[in-house]
């Protein structure tokens, strides 16, 4: 198990208040080698009955003890299933310490495993030696350490206090782990002379009423009964919902000059104004360079078409590294002369050759999905943001742009990068912004179902739009289907041909494809079953299990479209088809609809199924209304259409 303390705002408070901390001692809940009745006693998790450990309780406490943030940091673990017992037994407790090696440092370490058997414990504590210190790179270091003799029904536990420099961001606490946990719980004692902003996230957090104002003096939260963190479908970025408390320092009292308060915050344009203070990235809004990129011949009449060469030219002609975050690696300059560079310089690059052409355009920083946080923190912590991209204004509109991607059209954003705001940088009136991406994303699909022999024909044409156009390209590597049988996982009866793909961008990104699918039946089999749909975007339901964490993400809204024709075949009549269907979610999330329509002057039976996703984000307290939602949906797509030969009927008859 992986636990960490982690410090993501490194810059250091040195100032005269420092000296006045003073240390607060809290009485511990957890005490090593005190166990009540019920933790020995218990066999499983009453709330996660499949669950192979369980955290009995964990806590942190803070308080300031002159120059350093000090938290005392204890977790107790039982082990309920003896051969998943190693995957709890190694324990990694990861610290930073930057480039000085000192702005965190771990001590007071001690581990201890008691076994209960026969009636009596028999505990085994581990030594200094037990514990190995490692350097993790990038300014980390980690502890590591493994606990000996672990069978069922163990407890684990463990304490060490950080020492933490760096008050200016406190990372305050997580909630949840890999296991269920009974009880977790943090605190902290804010000096009077110290004004910190509370950043509390997380749907548990918020259920539990544990949001609170920001003051000084003992804070305390508590969280119970929390279910394990674990992979869930449609849900890539569980780490944006944890449950956490961070803390953002806001002002000080300085008492070296009369005790009055000093703001550390700030305002987005002082940020903005650090930023520019760097060369690196103050180099691409230069004159200089403004005039060399003016140089480069740029095609189209119109701001957009101008725009969307620009970008095309910046992928063409730039190679792109590993290199990561929001500030650029390198000047403009260099990299025009060595063509090759970093996302943030690629995208600032194309900023200024923007810009060069006589088209607004600024950098907007972003927090992406999976960096941690689900919304915006609406004060100038700039910590907050990991991705640098780039706002246009074309007509009068912004439009968003990545060149990172590459086969990612102008206007399109990678699905990580599909947020709701961000921090627009410019010279004078920078800001948080609220950002919109429009699309219309779906499948539309024809079908034209006919019978040939002993072979069904399926006549598909299949149109992707926007981002469902964007994911196919990537899937895919572009319009190359190696495997047409395993990209549309037909079963073994069932071959395509005749495939055909294009790509085109009128106003939306489309891809589409016509392709023949053909099924084998046997001719002499007096009732034939028909599937209508064969390709779906959902074949099964994806959500199987009966409660979910974290919030359902399908990444962006989507406008489905169906229609399938099935022509009968002569000797055979249309015995019976699915029942009309029409549902919603509560709130409109979702709607789907199956409008059978037979014609019988024509032997046809038409079929017209639409589903909206209204919603990118399901929240976990709605999962059961869209668990069953798509429940009846993927049974719908699954029933056949029956068909019976004329000869049975007249024999019925």
């Amino acid at each position: 198990m992986n636990y960490s303390t982690k410090c993501y705002g490194m810059a250091i408070l040195t100032l005269a208040i420092l000296i006045l901390f003073t240390s607060t001692s809290f009485s511990q809940e957890i005490k090593l080698g005190k166990y009540s009745q019920e933790e020995l006693d218990m066999t499983s998790c009453s709330f996660e009955p499949e669950a192979s450990a369980i955290v009995l309780g964990e806590q942190g406490v803070s308080f300031f003890a002159r120059s350093h943030l000090v938290t005392e940091i204890k977790r107790r673990i039982k082990v309920f299933d003896s051969e998943k017992a190693k995957d709890h037994a190694d324990i990694t407790i990861r610290y930073y310490v930057g480039e000085d090696g000192d702005i965190e440092n771990v001590s007071g370490l001690k581990a201890q495993v008691m076994n209960y058997e026969n009636g009596k414990e028999e505990t085994t504590k581990l030594s200094k030696s037990d514990f190995y210190d490692s350097d993790a790179g990038n300014g980390y270091k980690e502890i590591r350490f493994t606990f000996p003799e672990v069978k069922e029904g163990a407890i684990l536990e463990y304490e060490y206090k950080v020492y933490s420099k760096s008050i200016t961001f406190i990372d305050g606490w997580s909630f949840q782990n890999d296991i269920p946990t009974v009880f977790s719980r943090y605190r902290i004692d804010i000096p009077e002379h110290l004004d910190y902003r509370f950043l509390g996230q997380g749907e548990n957090f918020v259920l539990a009423n544990q949001s609170k104002e920001s003051r000084y003096g003992e804070n305390e939260w508590i969280l119970t009964n929390l279910r394990s963190i674990k992979p869930e479908p449609y849900m890539n970025n569980f780490v944006d919902y944890l449950d956490r408390i961070e803390f953002q320092l806001a002002g000080y009292k300085d008492f070296s000059n009369n005790g009055i308060y000093e703001s550390y915050l700030g305002s987005w344009q002082k940020l903005a104004d650090e930023l520019f203070s760097i060369d690196n990235f103050k180099s691409y809004f230069r004159n200089n360079v403004a005039k060399d990129l003016q140089e480069i011949e740029v095609e189209g009449d119109t701001d957009l078409a101008k725009a969307t060469h620009i970008y095309e030219y910046i992928k063409e002609h730039y190679g792109l590294n590993d290199e990561r975050g929001f500030v650029p690696s390198q000047s403009a300059k260099r990299l025009m002369d060595g063509k090759v560079g970093g996302q943030t310089d690629l995208n600032l690059l194309f900023m200024a050759m923007l810009r060069a052409h006589g088209i607004q355009a600024d950098p907007l920083l972003i927090s992406t999905k999976g960096n941690g946080r689900s919304y915006l923190v609406q004060f100038p912590f700039v910590t907050q943001f990991n991705r640098l991209i780039v706002q246009a204004v074309i007509d009068g509109e912004p439009v968003y742009a990545d060149t990172s991607e590459e086969h990612m059209p102008f206007g399109y954003l990678p699905m990580n990068s599909h947020v709701k705001g961000g921090f627009l940088v410019m010279e004078k009136d920078s800001g948080l912004i609220n950002v919109t991406i429009d699309h219309k994303s779906g499948l539309k699909q024809m079908v034209d179902v006919t019978f040939q022999g002993d072979t069904v024909h399926y006549d598909h044409a299949v149109r992707y739009l926007d981002y469902d156009a964007v994911d196919f390209l990537e899937e895919n590597g572009g319009l190359a289907v190696e495997d047409a049988q395993e990209w549309f996982k037909l079963e073994e009866n069932s071959y395509v041909g005749d495939l055909s793909m294009n790509k085109s961008m009128d106003g939306a990104l489309k891809v589409e494809s016509k392709f023949d699918l053909y099924k084998t039946f046997d001719h002499s089999t007096e009732m034939l079953l028909v599937s209508p749909i064969v390709i779906a975007r959902h074949k099964e339901n994806p959500f199987k299990v009966d409660e979910r964490n974290f919030p359902v993400d399908f990444n962006y809204l989507v406008s489905d479209n169906y229609i399938t024709t099935i022509h009968v075949p002569e000797g055979y009549v249309l015995d019976d088809y699915p029942e009309q269907l029409a549902i919603t979610m509560p709130g409109g999330l979702a709607k789907f609809m199956y409008l059978p329509q037979e014609d019988k002057a024509n032997k046809l039976l038409r079929i017209n199924m639409m589903l909206d996703i209204n919603s990118e984000i399901v929240h976990a307290s709605e999962y059961q209304e869209l668990k069953t939602f798509m429940e009846f949906l993927v049974n719908k797509l699954q029933e056949p259409v029956v068909l019976k030969k004329t000869a049975l009927i007249s024999e019925v008859e």
